[in-house]
């Protein structure tokens, strides 16, 4: 096993002014703005920490929305707002990390995670440290105990990860989670996690996308408006497009018809 110092190295932390400042989509500011306020009143005050009847939120919806992005923004407004009250960090939990064939080590890794804070006060000397703790695509770590590929290993990181909500202190931190696949969520994560669908966002939101990536690379007015148009024709034929199908959308265009050369 390894010991507590060894694990909290490999679980590193990102001061949230770190993190760079995306400009959120206009379909997402509610989202945003609703998670920032819920993070601040916990975080700025007593409140009602010790009976919230939520730890965190699980954000699902289909892949590309931007849910990933939309918690490091959270992050990053929290820590600038916040500003000598307190500091706000962002830990991301990669799956890889926690994941390991070896019994028992898994779970003391996860419980590390929900140690962070205790850690970063007496071991890191920092004062009043507040914490954001993302689990991204949180289907990939913990399955629903209905679920048919969920094994024992999965029952026993569920059960760590549900004591791990239930005794942190949303006054010190929160705990958000992403997933594609909400059906894969355990319903106990789903009770403990505010759930928030993050739709996919409107072709204008991804349309400002493509435009945006195409300024900052110096594409001239009449090659940039028939991009436009090409990509616009293309996304509008899709069922449900992303970000992530504009961003590729762009490129592509912008190399085939040798933009970016």
């Amino acid at each position: 096993m390894f010991e507590e110092n060894q694990i909290q190295k490999m679980i590193p932390v990102i001061p949230g002014r770190q993190i760079p400042e995306v400009d959120v989509l206009p379909s997402l500011r509610r989202i945003k703005e609703l998670m920032v306020r819920v993070c601040r009143y916990f975080f700025a005050g007593p409140g009602i920490s010790g009976t919230a009847p939520f730890k965190g939120f699980l954000l699902y919806g289909e892949p590309g929305t931007g849910k990933t992005e939309l918690v490091k923004q959270v992050a990053r407004e929290l820590d600038m707002s916040l500003g000598n009250f307190a500091s706000v960090y962002l830990l991301f939990v990669d799956g890889s990390i926690i994941a390991t064939p070896k019994w028992g080590e898994a779970e003391q890794r996860l419980r590390a995670v929900f140690n962070k804070v205790e850690y970063m006060q007496k071991k890191m000397g920092i004062t009043n440290p507040k914490l954001i703790i993302l689990f991204d695509d949180i289907e990939s770590l913990m399955l629903g105990r209905g679920a048919e590929l969920a094994k024992e290993w999965h029952y026993s990181i569920n059960s760590v990860f549900f004591h791990g909500v239930d005794d942190i202190n949303p006054s010190k931190a929160m705990v958000f989670a992403t997933t594609n696949r909400n059906d894969l969520v355990d319903d106990a994560i789903k009770d403990r996690l505010y759930p928030i669908h993050v739709p996919p966002p409107p072709i204008e939101d991804l349309i400002k996308i493509v435009n945006e990536m195409l300024e900052s690379t110096g594409v001239s007015t009449p090659k940039k408006e028939k991009i436009i148009t090409s990509i616009k024709n293309k996304l509008m034929k899709m069922k449900k497009p992303s970000i992530r199908d504009a961003k590729q959308l762009t490129i592509i265009e912008c190399i085939e018809n040798g933009v970016w050369m």
